[in-house]
């Protein structure tokens, strides 16, 4: 049992997208492809080459979405119809390896405009974006790729800022006003310095002269230890000491109860001798 599906082919004819620095581009696809010097030459060649051939609708949409993501412009076209076996059927055969697919691209001829929706290389399909390879569909991008499709980015809004009441002032203007000048400096023409170490008597003072009166006082003699101005002695403390009584020589001072019971070990001493 057959049915028909509408299958799609992806080119590449070396476009960017508006923006994009064609060298920056092209680094992004070798990335995205895993391409070397001589594929990327092909694909920037200005001629329309198959990047990828008889696929679902699905799957041309995520090579559209991860090569412009890149910068790049691809192109999607309607292949030939084919008939798809059913369930049942004997499977497809096995894919090529990552490196055989990449090779056939790099060997592939060349495809013009009038031809490209024909032409089919031989040997299975052509090495698929390393984002579309992954799980969902989702893969990371190389640095600095575009995360946003031309369709999606938003200009700059240009600020609509109204300040009527304010105008702009002449170049050099004092945007607040000067400051008053300073006072002018005092006259000292009239002062002169005196030289060092010189009295000034000319100066007024309000202080009062001291007069103590000196006349009981009178000097020492030389020599003199000034004893004489000591102050006396302190007189002994009345103390009652008639209840207070000395014990004989040898006494306990402490009663029983609080002397120390420890005994102290007595040390030999007889295998000491004195030398003269």
């Amino acid at each position: 049992m057959l049915f028909m599906d509408t299958r799609y082919n992806v080119y590449f004819a070396g476009q960017v997208l508006e923006g994009q620095d064609p060298a920056s581009v092209r680094s992004r696809l070798g990335q995205l492809f895993k391409a070397d010097a001589a594929t990327l030459d092909k694909l920037f060649s200005g001629k329309t080459q198959l990047v990828k051939r008889n696929c679902d609708k699905a799957t041309a949409l995520k090579y559209q979405r991860a090569m412009e993501q890149a910068g790049a412009a691809p192109l999607i076209r309607a292949a030939e119809s084919a008939a798809a076996p059913a369930s049942g059927e004997a499977a497809p055969a096995a894919k090529l390896t990552a490196a055989q697919r990449i090779a056939m691209l790099a060997n592939a001829p060349d495809v013009g405009h009038a031809d490209a929706a024909r032409a089919q290389p031989a040997g299975g399909e052509q090495p698929a974006p390393a984002a579309a390879q992954q799980a969902g569909g989702i893969g990371i991008l190389p640095a600095g790729s575009d995360v946003l499709r031309p369709e999606e980015r938003q200009g700059p809004v240009a600020a609509a800022v109204t300040a009527p009441q304010l105008d702009v002032a002449a170049s050099g203007e004092r945007l607040s006003t000067a400051p008053p000048p300073p006072p002018p400096a005092p006259d000292t023409s009239h002062l002169s310095a005196a030289a060092v170490g010189e009295t000034l008597p000319t100066l007024p003072s309000t202080a009062v002269p001291l007069a103590p009166d000196t006349s009981a006082l009178q000097l020492a003699p030389e020599g003199t230890d000034f004893s004489d101005c000591a102050a006396p002695d302190a007189p002994p403390p009345d103390l009652d000491l008639t209840g207070l009584d000395l014990a004989p020589a040898g006494s306990h001072v402490l009663e029983s109860r609080y002397r120390t019971r420890q005994q102290q070990a007595t040390v030999n001493t007889d295998h000491l001798s004195l030398d003269g």
